[in-house]
């Protein structure tokens, strides 16, 4: 009985064996929770930084540019800009941050361009402040200003004083104070520059130079914050649409387009041109106004200008260049640079072609900023007060009701084109400041294709302009006058004086 029972084991382990083998089941297995993902915070680095996104095709784009300026080829999911060093002695520290406050307007809720060009004033002008101390053939421009009164408080000695400390620290406290509304993750970010920068320099200055660099620099923004509040835009992110704000009712006048805007129950910033500018000649009215009369009938001069709008429009169709014009230059927040993020890209992108000294580049970014803001409080003053139609409205009601433009029709009153203001502003200041055939390649909207290259600075702005007109969202007097108006501004910024 014994053996029978072995026996019985032995062939049943063999068959099991066997089973196990050859049949066994895949292993059941339950997957795990897939956590958030979550970005690290950006590691300090002491030395200079390296920018290598992608840049082995950086020569690829490169060649895929025509002389005409279209953009050949397919959006790139990552910016891709050729590799370089950061020298946080020169330029470079002011475009390091650049580059970082550009991320900032992107990702920031309440950053439309009005707000965008406002506080990059500020914080230009607080680098250029902040300088000083070292750069003793510059001056302030203190009673230049608007209501500007350099404090006595802030005039020291240059012994133990370094000053890209005290700018990196002034733009910091700045960014940090303007910025408030920005996520998390890329106010992380910020504190890593400002720490990697510190960083740098600790290995090669004193404590007490650090010292009083760094306090020097944090109490230029104190002052330029301050400075900022009395504005009429102090925190002017909160809201940017007006609840309370009656639109005039006209045959003429300006409709808000619900299906670009149906979020929204009001205009953008309507009362923006009461803002104080930086310039007393721009407080002033300047004579911009609309050269061609409001009419409705066929043989009338706005029935054509609208007509060529409508024209136009069906020459903007997928791949043709006149789209990608159209979008490369759809500057609409929340999603990029905004406009005038656009034009100081511009600058950003031309000091790091060609760097230059720090207080040649606090000058450059100053000057053109607070040209820029201060077109922005002019243009929108004249838009609220002749309130034009868009062409979608006029198109709609008068010449074919089921037309749609290329871009989405912002918020606010078509006349004078703030496209056209802020880029014409741009050229004037740069080609002044820089010169008249300054070439560059413009790599800030990879997303709609690749980089554009423009032999100068009035090439961009005059594309810029064109392409309000392609995207169906301004008549051409429109963007001429708000050429004209940019011409103003920009020659009233450079009367400010720099130097001794």
């Amino acid at each position: 009985m014994r053996k029978i029972l072995s026996l019985l084991l032995i062939i049943l382990s063999v068959t099991f064996g066997i089973a196990q083998t050859t049949t066994t089941p895949a292993k059941k297995t339950t997957p795990k929770p897939v956590p958030a993902t979550t970005k690290e915070k950006p590691k300090v680095v002491p030395e200079k930084v390296i920018k290598t996104e992608k840049a082995a095709k950086a020569e690829e784009i490169e060649e895929e540019l025509t002389p005409e300026n279209t953009q050949i080829g397919n959006p790139t999911p990552n910016k891709v800009e050729p590799t370089r060093v950061y020298d946080y002695t020169n330029s470079d520290l002011l475009v390091k941050w650049h580059e970082l406050i550009f991320e900032l307007i992107e990702q920031t809720q309440g950053y439309s361009p009005n707000v965008a060009s406002r506080n990059m004033a500020y914080i230009n002008l607080a680098a250029y402040e902040s300088i000083l101390p070292a750069n003793l053939s510059n001056i302030s421009l203190s009673d230049q200003l608007q209501e500007f009164h350099r404090p006595d408080s802030l005039n020291i000695d240059g012994r133990f004083f370094n000053p890209a400390v005290a700018l990196n620290s002034a733009v910091f406290k700045l960014v940090d104070k303007l910025f408030i509304s920005a996520p998390y993750i890329w106010m992380e970010k910020v504190y890593a520059l400002n720490d990697s920068v510190n960083a740098h320099f600790t290995r090669q200055l004193s404590p007490d130079a650090m010292k009083k660099s760094k306090l020097y620099g944090a109490k230029i923004a104190f002052w330029i914050y301050e400075y900022s509040k009395n504005d009429g835009g102090h925190q002017s992110f909160l809201r940017t649409y007006s609840m309370g704000y009656k639109l005039p009712i006209c045959q003429s006048c300006f409709e808000i387009n619900r299906v670009a805007d149906l979020e929204n129950t009001g205009p953008l910033h309507p009362k923006w041109g009461e803002n104080r500018t930086f310039l007393a000649k721009n407080q002033e009215e300047i004579d911009i106004k609309p050269k061609v009369e409001f009419s409705i009938y066929p043989n009338s001069a706005f029935y054509k200008m609208a007509k060529e709008v409508y024209d136009i429009s069906k020459q903007v169709v997928p791949n043709s260049e006149k789209l990608q014009i159209a979008n490369f230059w759809d500057d609409a927040a929340t999603f990029t640079y905004t406009a005038p993020g656009h034009s100081i890209s511009i600058l950003t992108q031309v000091l790091k072609q060609k760097p230059v000294d720090l207080a040649s580049a606090t000058e450059l970014y100053s000057n053109l900023a607070i040209a820029i803001s201060d077109a922005f409080i002019v243009t929108w003053r004249i838009k609220y007060q002749n309130n034009l139609i868009r062409p979608i409205a006029y198109i709609k009601k008068y010449i074919d009701n089921q037309w749609e433009p290329a871009l989405l029709t912002p918020p606010f009153p078509e006349f004078p084109s703030g496209h056209s203001a802020q880029t014409s502003t741009m050229a004037t200041v740069l080609t002044s400041k820089i010169g008249e055939n300054i070439g560059f390649t413009d790599y800030s909207k990879y997303f709609v294709g690749p980089p554009k290259t423009f032999s100068s600075f009035w090439n961009a702005a005059k594309e810029c302009s064109i392409s309000r007109v392609y995207g169906g969202i301004h008549f051409r007097d429109g963007i001429e006058q708000g050429e004209e108006l940019g011409k103003i501004i920009g020659k009233n910024a450079l009367s400010l004086r720099y130097k001794k």
